[in-house]
């Protein structure tokens, strides 16, 4: 696997020197035909006549397509990326046409030396194989085929990328901000900004002495110092109608521009802000809400997890592996709440390959939960997407039944003490975070933080864990992007170090690959412990 990951990735390489046209092109050329262009063929390996770029790799195998598209594997930002000690390069203007020292796989060989790309060798790169100091490129570089028309397209696209730093970041500061609503519980509120004003004052004092060493940095720690910015904070709170969001981050926003949004207490609604966020190429980072925003195309917002999607999606996955459902499944729906009405209905789409028929409850009031709960089958299952008072009232009328009960942690809590001892073995929870007994040691580091800077809450967990694993996440990229305060670069930095972090806030792992948005999409299926009560897992941390 690794020697396969290898060779694709030297194969990628050699789109680096596809990428940019060196700066003697005439300021005629690099137009918005040029770049549209030039967008075309390295976000989509289009050429200008709207059908793919064709290449040969290996000598004489064809290849073209989606094979082909630069971003895949220089990325958004044309900073490159980069696996073990196989580098893709970045191919932004400013980099390519200036010539590089390129470290070198076996130290302490000396780092290799690359010439500025010409318009002319660049050529013989892109059509023979050959770079810019006249050795053979990889035979898994492709030779591509193209003409002049999309090398100059490419050539103006490429040199805007990651031209000039992002909005938000001066010579002495960078800003950030968080986002909450005025109508969250004050004491919600309170514990995540705790966690966020805590956080900056202290890595304010840890990088005093660096930011003033920036102002003389040696020349050979420059790139170690120069980096350093004091770090802001700016709290956006969000007032009135959903419908005004959008106009009062435009005003915040106008007022002082972010580098990023960090972390974020905004249970629903946050599609409102997400696409705030992807309309200004704002990253996101980790905002604590049940109501994500799941697309393909958007890049800006990176989330914990899915929300109560995730709920819906965890337990029809669980359904059809465990068969223990085998007539039919009615789901109790609170019109009142619509993260019920979205939980209910992330379950009936995840189903629907599946041959268990489903039926939605959507329930006015109690009363009419009543009368329908006593016309269920022995043979169907129930799931309540309700709140506690509501599920605690139905269960109190199911003693006599032996319907299987499906229950999510999200919407009922982890509190059983209430629950008949008679149903235990009917009730299936499903819960997306570590479990509730090994949860405290989970947080040992981030509680133990908390408490030294007296801010510990214990009733806000998962708010607190989350703020805190969205600093330390935001404190590590920045010091990985050495000084290029690009919010592309930025991202796609997030993205490859995730994997490796030793921290996880309230779950067992996380993980996050190129394009993926939601580190954590696991669960457990858990029941009532006898004897005791509490939760334990009936199954190992899995993913849908």
């Amino acid at each position: 696997m690794r020697e396969t990951c290898a060779k694709f990735i030297n194969y990628c390489l050699f789109a680096w020197c596809l990428a940019y046209s060196p700066l003697t092109l005439n300021n005629s050329e690099l137009d918005a035909t040029h770049y549209l262009i030039g967008k075309q063929l390295y976000t989509q390996g289009l050429l200008p006549s709207g059908e793919r770029v064709k290449a040969v790799v290996q000598g004489d195998i064809q290849i073209e397509g989606d094979q082909l598209i630069c971003e895949t594997c220089h990325r958004k930002s044309g900073m490159g990326s980069n696996e073990g000690q196989q580098v893709v390069p970045a191919v932004a203007g400013q980099i390519l046409f200036n010539p590089l020292k390129l470290p070198t796989s076996r130290p302490p060989e000396p780092p290799v030396f690359r010439e500025g790309y010409t318009r002319q060798t660049l050529m013989a790169a892109v059509r023979d194989g050959i770079d810019a100091n006249g050795e053979p490129l990889d035979p898994f570089m492709p030779r591509y085929d193209i003409d002049e028309a999309a090398l100059n397209g490419l050539a103006a696209y490429l040199d805007t990328l990651s031209q000039i730093p992002s909005p938000g970041v001066s010579g002495s500061t960078i800003h950030f901000a968080t986002i909450v609503l005025s109508s969250n519980p004050t004491a919600d509120n309170k514990a995540l900004l705790d966690v966020m004003h805590q956080y900056f004052a202290q890595k304010n004092v840890e990088t005093r002495h660096e930011s003033k060493r920036a102002l003389n940095a040696p020349w050979h720690k420059a790139w170690l110092f120069k980096p350093y910015r004091k770090w802001q904070l700016h709290t956006w709170v969000l007032t009135g109608p959903e419908e005004s969001w959008a106009s009062q981050l435009d005003e915040l926003y106008t007022r002082q521009p972010v580098f990023a949004v960090i972390s974020g207490l905004v249970p629903a609604g946050w599609e409102r802000i997400h696409r705030f966020c992807e309309s200004q190429g704002l990253p996101c980072l980790f905002p604590t809400t049940q109501t994500p925003v799941q697309s393909e195309q958007d890049f800006y917002t990176l989330y914990m997890d899915k929300g109560v999607v995730q709920e819906g999606e965890a337990l029809a996955s669980h359904v059809v592996d465990s068969r223990e459902v085998v007539s039919g499944i009615v789901q109790f729906i609170d019109n009142k709440n619509p993260l019920s009405g979205i939980a209910a209905e992330s379950f009936r789409s995840a189903l629907q390959a599946s041959e268990i028929p489903v039926a939605d409850i959507v329930m006015n009031d109690l009363s009419a939960a009543h009368r329908h709960l006593e016309r269920l089958r022995p043979d169907q299952a129930v799931i309540f997407w309700l709140d506690p008072d509501q599920t605690n009232d139905l269960l109190g009328r199911m003693d006599a039944k032996t319907q299987q009960v499906y229950l999510s942690t999200r919407f009922y809590g982890t509190s059983t003490a209430v629950i008949s001892p008679r149903l235990h073995d009917s009730i299936r929870f499903v819960h997306s975070s570590e479990m509730p007994g090994r949860l405290d040691r989970l947080l040992a580091r981030s509680t133990g933080w908390f408490k030294a800077k007296r801010i510990y809450n214990d009733q806000a967990k998962e708010i607190q864990a989350n703020a805190y694993f969205a600093l330390k996440v935001a404190g590590d990229a920045v010091k990985h992007i050495r000084g290029y305060f690009y919010r592309d670069y930025f991202i796609e930095k997030i993205e490859h170090m995730i994997d490796d972090v030793p921290y996880t806030s309230i779950y067992p792992r996380i993980s996050l690959a190129p394009d993926q948005r939601f580190v954590s999409r696991g669960f457990y299926i858990a029941k009532i412990a006898n004897p005791g009560g509490g939760l334990v897992s009936l199954t190992d941390w899995k993913a849908p």
